[in-house]
């Protein structure tokens, strides 16, 4: 098969915290992604990315948490480490913190550029891509309100603007922005309607 062109369109891959430290996590690996897409771990340009590696919640650039150290490719993973920004800089990064540490807010996701690939299946224009070129532009961690744990935890947040934000539905598809950015702020309209029924005790 041969090597194709790809367009500007921005992708999400998800990620999820490593077993041997809570703030190291495998950013992307081999695996198919949801869309059934795979990248490959030779394909990562870092040099974008490097110059200036903030960390994100849920891609949103108004939600900065931290920065990304140490990320490398090892084997057939992008490995990070994730540096939160210091202890009483806001609420929110205390909580972030702590539910980080427990195990509990664990996910994360790669917004990239991919560049160039071939298609799995030549015959299959719905099989997905093998990505063999991409640009990694941020990262960002994420949770889904679907974790029985993260819900669990709605009622003891010293806020519940704390809560609105940590707990936010990522979106299955991504929009192109018209502003030029990899990333958009995932919606809220179901995480809010949760919120509301694990205050009322019905979830």
């Amino acid at each position: 098969m041969s090597t194709v062109k790809l367009g500007s369109a921005p992708k999400f891959k998800s990620g999820l915290q490593s077993n041997e430290d809570p703030f190291t996590f495998v950013l992307s690996d081999e695996t198919r992604d949801r869309q059934g897409d795979i990248i490959k771990a030779s394909a990562w340009d870092l040099d974008d990315f490097e110059k200036n590696p903030v960390a994100l919640l849920g891609h949103d650039h108004e939600k900065v948490i931290g920065r990304w150290k140490n990320v490398r490719v090892i084997g057939k993973r992008l490995i990070g480490t994730l540096e939160l920004a210091k202890e009483g800089t806001s609420e929110l990064i205390d909580t972030t913190r702590k539910l980080v540490q427990q195990g509990i807010l664990k996910a994360v996701s790669v917004g990239f550029l991919p560049l160039e690939g071939k298609p799995l299946d030549e015959k299959d224009k719905f099989a997905g891509y093998e990505f063999t070129k991409a640009t990694l532009h941020e990262v960002s961690l994420v949770a889904v309100p679907a974790n029985p744990q993260a819900l669990s935890l709605v009622k003891s947040f010293s806020s519940e603007e704390v809560a609105k934000q940590l707990l936010f539905v990522e979106s299955d598809s991504q929009p192109e922005p018209a502003h030029g950015r990899a990333t958009t702020t995932p919606p809220r309209k179901l995480n809010r309607a949760r919120l509301r029924l694990v205050a009322r005790g019905l979830m």
